[in-house]
């Protein structure tokens, strides 16, 4: 194992190889530590949708950094001479009753900020454009649909981590798989190396993007971080025909993958303390509930998937923040530390920017508002202190 880095990466899934390779191409002397092996986690268990779809208090600064996620991720698979199964899709977004206002003024702020011009469907439009979607069943007052923008792509996230991986070895990076993180020396407010199970490492700088081990690494620095484990589950069917169309709403999310299988996953409930789960080691086991909600699902839009074989079905677990936003940049209390972490289940559409990001703040000092605006210090004090899960803190 190399004896000293400029910088060490913990965590081997799509931010951290996406940082390995960014600051590899800056000439940065870097070494990437992952304990099992790359893609392992949330990376290689999600749905690997790219957009740019926002509504909420930070919809400008989301949109912006999305909309440079997808733009870097369109010209990704030319850039590293890789076939990630990179594609532009079209979609649906489907549109229930009651959800009318909250669908309206999201789809305002994606032509605002994202420039999108999404085309409103009445249920008779969505069935002629894609009459294997039964908008009758369930009742169904309209759609948006989206095309011709890369605000709605997709890639395979093992192809594209992979990519990544390979790319950054060829521009000198040291990735080791296996190597869990022991503990992260810190000497006078400082960073000063890295213990692992293999041996140790000289580095005045560790970036933490282990995603939803992020909060067990932060506090081998002696620093708590509101990220929390949050489980998700997908499944991923057969290989079909090609459909022009999938559909997304409120409930669910769905997307066909080059190869034609289907992969699924839904939106989360409202959350209970048994979701979530501190300790390291925490079972990846997918569970019969989700399964039954996820295929009602798809049967009740879908009604030609009534007969598709499902292939795999898996749980996963995405670090998860108090707002539901990444915790990005330096930390006040470690000088060295940088934080890429907290991405709450959209790490893998925000990589790419989120990567640039933090490489110009290793490379060029260059501390962007997005940083600021994402930095650790935004919590209040009951969040960094709490004995245990944030969630319930009051």
């Amino acid at each position: 194992m190399k004896k000293n880095a400029e910088v060490v990466i913990i965590g081997g899934g799509i931010n951290g190889c996406t940082l390995a390779y960014k600051l590899s191409k800056e000439k940065v002397n870097t070494v990437l530590l992952e304990k099992r092996c790359l893609a392992d986690g949330a990376s290689g268990r999600c749905g690997a949708i790219i957009w740019s779809i926002w509504n909420d208090s930070t919809i400008r600064i989301l949109a912006e950094i999305g909309m440079n996620a997808v733009e870097l991720f369109a010209e990704l698979e030319e850039e590293l001479s890789a076939d990630i199964e990179y594609t532009q899709e079209d979609s649906l977004i489907l549109v229930s009753p009651g959800e009318e206002r909250y669908y309206s003024q999201s789809m305002r702020n994606m032509k605002d900020y994202s420039r999108v011009s999404p085309e409103y469907l009445k249920p008779e439009e969505i069935k002629k454009l894609a009459p294997y979607i039964d908008v009758d069943s369930f009742p169904v007052v309209g759609g948006y649909h989206l095309y011709n923008h890369p605000t709605n792509a997709s890639a395979n996230p093992f192809l594209t981590v992979e990519a990544l991986a390979t790319g950054a070895k060829r521009l000198g990076a040291e990735i080791y798989t296996n190597t869990e993180v022991t503990g992260i020396d810190v000497v006078g407010g400082k960073i000063e190396g890295v213990q692992t199970t293999a041996g140790s490492i000289q580095t005045h700088t560790v970036i933490n993007a282990a995603g939803g081990w992020s909060s067990d690494v932060a506090l081998l620095a002696g620093i708590k971080i509101p990220a929390i484990p949050y489980r998700k589950q997908a499944l991923v069917t057969e290989p079909l025909e090609s459909l022009p169309y999938f559909p997304d709403c409120s409930e669910a999310w769905s997307r066909q993958t080059k190869n034609g299988e289907i992969i699924a996953g839904l939106e989360p409930l409202p959350a209970t303390e048994s979701d979530y789960k501190m300790e390291s080691g925490y079972s990846l086991v997918a569970d019969l509930a989700f399964l039954t909600r996820i295929l009602g699902f798809l049967r009740r839009f879908l009604p030609r998937l009534n007969h598709v074989n499902v292939l795999r079905h898996w749980g996963a677990f995405a670090d998860v923040t108090p707002d539901d936003l990444p915790i990005l940049g330096e930390v006040d209390e470690v000088k060295g530390l940088i934080l890429a972490c907290g991405c709450s289940g959209f790490g893998f559409c925000f990589s790419q920017a989120l990567g640039k990001l933090i490489t110009d703040l290793i490379v060029k000092k260059k501390k962007d508002r997005v940083m600021e605006l994402f930095n650790l210090r935004r919590f209040e004090k009951k969040y960094r202190e709490y004995p245990g899960r944030w969630y319930g803190c009051s």
